[in-house]
Order: structure tokens, then C-alpha cells, then sequence
């Protein structure tokens, strides 16, 4: 993928991830506004149905790019996802903010498309997965911005993020339709027409990719269990409002924005994708066991930063493997396929973490956690993962323009 093509996919992620994390310090208090009381179970459907419906919708939209581009795709499901955020800013009970978190989880889809768009774009294995890192750090950056203005403008309501991320995923709409160029060749649209064979990983034909596929859902399920009763946690643990939390969760973004996007390049010149992302999974781990011990708030800075290092090492090199799994026709359906794991962790993981904080307290919840990501780490260790050679330590080659989609 050329220079100017990734400069802009990662200003789109940014954007997206900006608008999503605008609302992370804020909904637990919209719901608790609307029901009367901050209830970790309460919060947790709602996040839970949010992700319910992405895993139903970033599949059909992945293979839907497949057939009809990455760029019109994505600009419709951001278009919805705007009238979406702002029904929810407006909602007036529960029950219509649910139905539109629903229609915002069924059309997020940015994430999984810029991703198949990185694998369209760039060739080699360190090339993908230092674009990858790239989106990651456009991930970051938005984790930045996103919940420091959230919990500012949510001290004076919860409402007001939910408006300012609809005016910003409109930002974004203008980005994709008049910047963003398509990155499926016409020979490739028209070959993903063609019947071809299904992404057969739950048979022995791609154990790679069934292995692969079995890590990423088992991280993403302790990510997902940790953030979604995470700012709930600080509040009752240590009094946390909208601000604080959107202050951590901002250095949070700046700790993964400089990982992947300063540190890991370098890293990827001594040690393959693999390594890494087995040291950051190893690294989340260790962080969520020491957020099931400490006392003090101040203490979560330490926690975060090594959360924070762990993820931006981790999520580029497992990204990277994965797509290396498959054809380059089938970067849309895995990255549907990906995303479903991922949505589907996040159905699952707020939903046991509700009941566990509430039933069994924070330190064993966050101790399940923990358990679970060390599993992905064991098992990602013991597999062998073909992948291509390291290229040469100049990596900047892949960011040069090409006219050669990937395979």
C-alpha cells in the first residue's frame, strides 16, 4: 500500500476509533441516567448487544466488499452508524438506546475493511504487519483523543459524546468518498464473483487458521471482559467519574500509539510477528492480574501501561499471521470472519463480567481474565505458524506506491 493511501486509511481509523472512544467513559453513565442506577449487568447488555450485532453484520459486509469494493462499503456503514450515534444521543429510555447501539454495532465495520484493505495493498509478511501496526497506532491515536474529550464533555452530560461522534463519523464520510482510493483491482472484484471455496477453518485443511482464529477469540474475550466492566469498576472501586476514566483510557491510547507506531517497526527488525505478539499477550495478562490486586486508583497507570504495551504488540502480529492464512480473494471474508470473533468476544465477555463483578467481586473477576489470555499465549507458543521470511531490516519499502495487489 502507497504512502498517501495508508496516511489516509489510518486518519480514517483514527476518526472512527475517535468517535467510538468519545463514548467509552460516557455510556455507563447515559444508562445509569436512564434507569435510575450504575448497574455492571445493565451496562454489560447494552455493550453486549452492540457487539451481538456486529457479529452479524461484519461478515455480510466483509463479503460484500469482496464483491462490490472496500470503499462504497465502508462509506454506507459509516453513513448509518451516524444517524445511529446520533438516535442514541437523543434516545430517551433504555430501550431506544439499545435499538440504536443495535443499528451502530451492525454497520461497524471500518476497522475490519481497512484491514482487508491493508491485506489487498501490501505484499510482503513485515510489510503487512508493520501496516497493520500502522492502523493499530491510527487505533491508538484514536483511543487518544476519544475518551480524553468524552470524559471532558460528558462531565456536563453523557449525552453530548453520542453527538459529537455523529458529527465526526460525518468527517469521516467526506474522507472515504472524496480521498480514499478503492483498493480491489476490477480483476479482483469480478474474480470474487466467481464461486470459490469457503474459509474451511474448522476442518484440518487450515489448522493454521483454526489455531490462529481460536488465540484471537480468547484474547479478545479477556480484552473484551476487562474494558467492558472497566470503567464501572472505577467508579465503585475508587470513585472514578466521566473524567478520570477518559483521562486513563487517553494514556492508555498514547502508550499503544507509540508501540506500534514507534517501537514495533524496530522490533520487527530482530524478531518475527510471532514473538512479539506472544510477549503482548503474555504482558495483558500480567496487567489484568495486577488490576485484581491493587487499592488505589493511581496504581491503574502502571497496570495500563503494561495492558497498553501488551495489546500494541500483540494485535499487529496476530492480524498479520492470520492473513497470511488465506488468499488474497479472501482477505474480505476473513477480515468479516476476524471481526466476528472479535464482536463475538465482546458479546460474551461484558455479559460473564457483568455477573462475575457483581456475583464473585473484581479480583476474581479480573483474575478469569487474566487466565484466559494466558491460555491464548500457551496456545499461540506450542503452534507453528507458517509465515514468510523476515524481509530486510529497511522496512520502508512498503510504503512506497504499488500498482500490485497482494496476494
Amino acid at each position: 500500500m502507497n504512502k498517501r493511501s495508508l496516511l489516509i486509511l489510518c486518519l480514517v481509523v483514527a476518526v472512527d476509533t475517535g468517535s467510538f472512544g468519545l463514548l467509552a467513559p460516557v455510556l455507563p453513565f447515559l444508562v445509569a441516567d436512564l434507569t435510575g442506577s450504575l448497574n455492571a449487568i445493565t451496562v454489560t447488555q447494552v455493550t453486549a448487544l452492540y457487539a451481538g450485532c456486529q457479529l452479524v453484520g461484519a461478515p455480510l459486509i466483509g463479503r460484500l466488499s469482496d464483491r462490490w469494493g472496500r470503499k462504497p462499503l465502508m462509506a454506507g456503514a459509516i453513513a448509518v452508524g451516524s444517524v445511529a450515534l446520533l438516535g442514541s444521543g437523543l434516545s430517551g429510555n433504555l430501550a431506544l438506546l439499545m435499538l440504536f447501539q443495535a443499528i451502530k454495532g451492525g454497520t461497524a465495520a471500518v476497522f475490519a475493511l481497512a484491514q482487508a484493505m491493508v491485506a489487498d495493498r501490501s505484499e510482503a509478511s513485515d510489510a503487512r504487519t508493520v501496516s497493520f501496526g500502522a492502523l493499530g497506532a491510527a487505533l491508538g491515536l484514536g483511543f487518544v483523543f476519544g475518551p480524553a474529550l468524552g470524559g471532558l464533555i460528558g462531565s456536563f452530560s453523557p449525552r453530548a459524546p453520542f453527538l459529537v461522534a455523529a458529527a465526526l463519523t460525518l468527517v469521516n464520510l467526506v474522507l472515504v468518498l472524496k480521498l480514499l482510493p478503492e483498493t480491489r483491482s476490477p480483476a479482483s472484484v469480478q474474480a470474487a464473483e466467481e464461486p470459490q471455496e469457503p474459509l474451511r477453518w474448522w476442518t484440518g485443511e487450515q489448522g493454521d487458521l483454526r489455531r490462529m482464529l481460536v488465540v484471537y477469540f480468547l484474547f479478545y474475550l479477556g480484552f473484551s471482559s476487562f474494558t467492558g466492566i472497566f470503567v464501572v469498576d472505577t467508579r465503585q472501586r475508587f470513585g472514578w467519574g466521566p473524567e478520570a476514566a477518559g483521562l486513563l483510557l487517553c494514556f492508555v491510547g498514547v502508550v499503544a500509539a507509540v508501540v506500534q507506531g514507534g517501537l514495533l517497526p524496530k522490533l520487527l527488525r530482530r524478531f518475527r510477528a510471532k514473538r512479539l505478539a506472544e510477549l503482548g499477550l503474555v504482558l495483558v495478562a500480567i496487567a489484568l492480574l495486577g488490576v485484581s490486586g491493587i487499592d488505589q486508583g493511581a496504581y491503574l497507570y502502571a497496570t495500563q501501561f503494561l495492558f497498553a504495551t501488551g495489546v500494541g504488540l500483540s494485535t499487529p502480529g496476530l492480524r498479520s499471521l492470520l492473513s497470511t492464512a488465506v488468499n488474497e480473494r479472501q482477505q474480505g471474508l476473513l477480515g468479516g470472519l476476524t471481526q466476528s470473533c472479535v464482536s463475538l468476544s465482546s458479546l460474551l465477555g461484558p455479559l460473564a463480567s457483568g455477573r462475575l463483578y457483581t456475583y464473585l467481586g473484581f479480583a476474581l473477576t479480573f483474575q478469569i481474565q487474566a487466565a484466559v489470555v494466558f491460555i491464548a499465549a500457551a496456545i499461540l507458543i506450542v503452534t507453528k505458524v507458517r509465515s514468510q521470511p523476515r524481509s530486510e531490516p529497511n522496512l520502508e519499502p512498503q510504503l512506497q506506491p504499488t500498482n500490485t495487489p497482494s496476494p
